[in-house]
């Protein structure tokens, strides 16, 4: 299980490097590709729909019709729309700045729609706020991490993403090690306080150092001062652990321990980025 956790993580984190290369070299300088444009490709048509009908895999056990197809659509949508509304050029753009309004009133529509087709009334409640659920946490907390790429470079992104995730491995190191304190049990047995604390520290040790290195690093594009740094790490800490503890709550209502087997070693998508899609607003408003 260790073994494909790390083989996993280690191939996730190659790809992101990848990823972070080829978008900023792709959309930097005097290119005419919008910025984040690769990003929001992959995220759009591969990750967010994947998310999403994930979400719905889960719902289905909740008794809820959900439906994949609205809610991998809806999602990929609110995604698109919330990147291209923070575009330079379109930030002024009033019917810009309302498509992701308009697209999550869409979804609302198509999916009662959807829910009402065969004369049928019985779960038409559930499905539809099922949909309009997967669509927002799928594609909706995504897209602030692609509204933050239109103000900043896609290795400030990668910074922020890594101090959230050294927050996960500091939780998880010193709640293994010296974790005593229960911190929810009833919830998340594994969780500390000890190792909520290991998991500050952590992250902000990582977001001050990763703010002072983003100063010196030529194309980075930092502005982020190392004390914003160390408040995103602080704070990252601990509204990541609040999508973890939202993501544990979906799945021990769903009676499942994963997810899904996605990702051998990690479970699936929900699994893998709770902690991420919860800080998406968090780094918009803090370091865009």
């Amino acid at each position: 299980m260790l073994k494909h956790r790390l083989i996993t993580g280690s191939l996730l984190v190659l790809l992101l490097i990848i990823l972070a290369t080829v978008d900023q070299s792709a959309t930097g300088g005097q290119s005419f590709l919008a910025r984040g444009v690769l990003l929001m490709i992959v995220c759009c048509l591969v990750a967010v729909p994947l998310l999403a009908l994930e979400l719905t895999t889960i719902l289905r056990r909740l008794d809820s019709r959900a439906s994949g197809w609205i809610s991998a659509v809806g999602a990929s949508l609110l995604c698109f729309t919330m990147w291209l509304s923070a575009a330079p050029g379109y930030e002024e753009s009033r019917l810009i700045n309302q498509l992701p309004g308009l697209v999550l009133a869409g979804v609302f529509a198509v999916a009662f729609i959807d829910a009402c087709i065969g004369r049928r009334t019985q779960g038409v409640v559930t499905e539809v706020a099922g949909t309009l659920f997967a669509v927002l946490y799928g594609g909706g907390f995504m897209g602030f991490w692609l509204m933050l790429r239109q103000d900043a470079s896609a290795w400030m992104i990668m910074g922020a993403i890594l101090t959230v995730k050294m927050g996960d491995i500091g939780a998880y190191t010193v709640g293994c090690s010296i974790g005593r304190t229960r911190l929810i049990p009833w919830l998340s047995p594994k969780k500390t306080w000890e190792g909520l604390l290991g998991g500050i520290v952590f992250a902000m040790v990582s977001g001050g150092l990763l703010a002072w290195a983003g100063q010196d690093i030529q194309g980075v594009g930092s502005s982020v001062s190392i004390g914003t740094g160390v408040a995103f790490g602080f704070l990252a800490a601990w509204v990541g652990l609040l999508g973890d503890l939202i993501a544990s709550a979906i799945k021990r209502d769903a009676a499942i321990k994963d997810s899904s087997r996605i990702l051998p070693g990690l479970g699936g998508l929900v699994d893998t980025l709770d902690s991420l899609l919860l800080t998406g607003p968090l780094a918009w408003l803090m370091l865009g």
